[in-house]
């Protein structure tokens, strides 16, 4: 959706919660990221599983959360449906 929308103003990124601090799982996440020729913004969380719990009340990926251009929290995903979340994404670009 990143190639497809990003000139239409779409923005994406990811966030791995995985452990910064194991290099081989950090070698497997950028190995993935450079698989998925993911060129939007990647992000590791370096913080307890508690802390990003309770401030994106979700309890662990896989998910997916959409935000309006004023960044507005307007869906969250879980399980993930690409095809349910880009047909919400068109729907919020004629808004």
């Amino acid at each position: 959706m990143h190639k497809k929308y990003a000139k239409d103003g779409f923005a994406a990124l990811s966030v791995s919660l995985d452990d910064p601090t194991d290099k081989s799982v950090m070698e497997r996440v950028r190995a993935f990221l450079a698989k998925e020729k993911a060129t939007f913004t990647n992000l590791v969380l370096d913080e307890e599983p508690q802390v990003w719990q309770e401030k994106l009340k979700f309890d662990g990926p896989p998910c997916v959360f959409v935000f309006n251009r004023e960044g507005k929290w307007r869906k969250y995903e879980a399980p993930v449906d690409y095809a349910v979340i880009e047909k919400y994404v068109q729907e919020l670009f004629k808004k």
